[in-house]
């Protein structure tokens, strides 16, 4: 049996007997519609009046996913253009994060947004891509555990505020979705660097967010630090999220509406279509992010480890692939407190980030905690020569050559694609 997964642009294609696919897990999305774009307007419509009201002649902020995220933008600012046409001026920012601003990738996003605006006559009056150090902030409050929430200033320059977000699982903050673009898309490092502290807590994790339909998964420190800052924002100016569920860039959901209103329908679509249970755990399984730019650097790559480790046996052996063609990471920064320290007394690292949390120290926390869980785990990747080992990976050259080496073995195999786009629910979960 053929069983093909996204690796960078392209596709790795795994010739197994059929008794050895343990099983295949992909997204469950809906088919995209024909005409995307009539999709989208008539997913508008209902929400379109409020928002016309609150955008009409007002200065507006545009928030929208960066370069890390595969994201129809065209298609996007193309559905909103009858929106955002009546207004006077429109600031497009590209929600970043503490990702780096200045990428080959937002470039070439913040061109189609430019040429769409002119397409479309959007008044458009600016448009880049937040810069977590270096932008205009404006202090907006405190949440309850005490985070001064500082964010880029045209966040309360703005009368309105629309965001397109994309619904998916998230390992720590339970869910992507349109709260995420004001902390951790627009906020100062600072902030989000207090905020991702609360990561290393049991509760931070896949599907639990305060805005779950369940419950019982609520509680989810991050996350709940990132809607109230979202409501510090909303009780002072409207937002409106226009949330997509999307497979290789194409639309094949949407939904749209007040924030919070957008981002508990985005949880929803992905408790129904992206998130899957198993009823057992594999000792082999191959784990493929979905290709570019869900695997452009290893700190984004991880994410799909994460979000399958319920289907991982102890002592598993994980074939991993994850292209990296931008490296370990998008800074030096993110590098030094994210891979270098697995490189070394990991146990002294991980007790130094519990007394004082830094940015980027929680992913080499998890990592730890996989590997002491992992048999092995072989990393396919563009990475060089050298790059391991490092906390227990060891590079891969012939994936294939692991793949026959399992079936010599008669060892069951489970295959993941699109691993960064789902979540998957163990036995005991």
């Amino acid at each position: 049996m053929p069983v093909r997964l996204r690796y960078g642009s392209a596709d790795i294609v795994f010739d197994v007997p059929d008794e050895l696919v343990g099983r295949v897990i992909r997204p469950r999305r809906p088919p995209a519609p024909e005409d995307p774009e009539a999709f989208l307007a008539e997913t508008l419509a209902g929400g379109l009046e409020a928002a016309h009201d609150a955008c009409a002649g007002r200065t507006v902020l545009l928030l929208l996913p960066d370069g890390t995220r595969s994201m129809p933008h065209r298609t996007a600012c193309s559905a909103l253009a009858p929106l955002l046409r009546s207004a006077q001026a429109v600031n497009v920012l590209l929600a970043t994060g503490t990702h780096k601003p200045d990428t080959p990738d937002n470039e070439r996003i913040l061109g189609i947004l430019r040429a769409a605006s002119a397409e479309h006559s959007i008044p458009l009056a600016s448009a880049a891509a937040h810069d977590c150090r270096h932008a205009n902030m404006i202090d907006i409050g405190e949440t309850g555990c005490g985070n001064a929430v500082r964010l880029n200033a045209l966040v309360r320059e703005s009368d309105a505020i629309v965001i397109v977000a994309e619904a998916a699982p998230h390992y720590f903050a339970g869910y992507s979705n349109a709260t995420k673009f004001l902390l951790p898309g627009v906020a100062a490092f600072e902030c989000t660097e207090r905020n991702h502290a609360w990561t290393l807590d049991p509760l931070a994790t896949a599907c639990r967010h305060p805005l779950h339909p369940d419950p019982a998964r609520r509680a989810n420190p991050v996350a709940e630090g990132q809607l109230e800052a979202a409501r510090l924002v909303t009780a002072e100016t409207p937002v409106f999220a226009l949330t997509l569920g999307s497979s290789s860039g194409a639309v094949c959901w949407a939904a749209f509406g007040p924030l919070e209103d957008s981002a508990a329908e985005g949880i929803r679509f992905v408790n129904d279509h992206l998130v899957e249970r198993v009823d057992r755990c594999f000792g082999r399984a191959v784990i493929s992010c979905g290709g570019y730019p869900n695997d452009e650097t290893m700190y984004v790559a991880q994410r799909s480890l994460e979000l399958t480790q319920e289907a991982i046996a102890d002592d598993a052996d994980v074939l991993w692939l994850a292209e990296c063609r931008n490296g370990i990471a998008s800074s030096q920064e993110a590098v030094d407190n994210f891979f270098t320290p697995l490189k070394g007394d990991t146990a002294a690292y991980i007790e130094q980030v519990q007394k004082r949390y830094v940015m980027y120290a929680h992913k080499t926390v998890r990592f730890v905690r996989l590997m002491e869980r992992l048999r092995a785990l072989r990393v396919a990747s563009a990475l060089p020569a050298g790059t391991f080992p490092a906390g227990g990976m060891t590079a891969c050259a012939d994936p294939q050559a692991v793949v026959r080496e399992w079936v010599e073995e008669g060892e069951p195999i489970l295959f993941v694609d699109e691993a960064n786009k789902l979540a998957i629910e163990g036995p005991a979960s």
